[in-house]
């Protein structure tokens, strides 16, 4: 008795053209976040009292260091993103026509 799939299996992930380049993407992601959380807690820890102090100032430096963390994630010397990939890039195949399926 032979038994045949009534439809053809469907991956959940759909297959990426570049899967290093979106690695890349990802892991400057990453070290974005990391960078931004990093320049957060700096600036929560208070040396004085704040002569500038209202919400409109901290919010204004809160959009300036995300802007900071956005324009240096995988440009600067901290590494994370390069070791995040370093990392992952044992998972993701180097080959641009990887498809997650293949069908006959």
């Amino acid at each position: 008795m032979d038994f045949k799939p009534i439809s053809t299996p469907v991956s959940l992930t759909p297959p990426l053209k570049d899967q290093q380049a979106e690695l890349r993407k990802a892991a400057e992601g990453f070290e974005e976040l990391f960078l931004g959380l990093f320049l957060k807690s700096a600036r929560a820890s208070s040396l004085g009292e704040d002569i500038m102090g209202s919400s409109a100032v901290d919010k204004t430096r809160d959009l300036f260091d995300a802007e900071i963390a956005r324009a240096s994630a995988g440009r600067t010397g901290f590494g994370i993103a390069d070791a995040v990939e370093r990392q992952f890039s044992r998972f993701v195949s180097p080959s641009a026509a990887t498809n997650a399926y293949k069908a006959d």
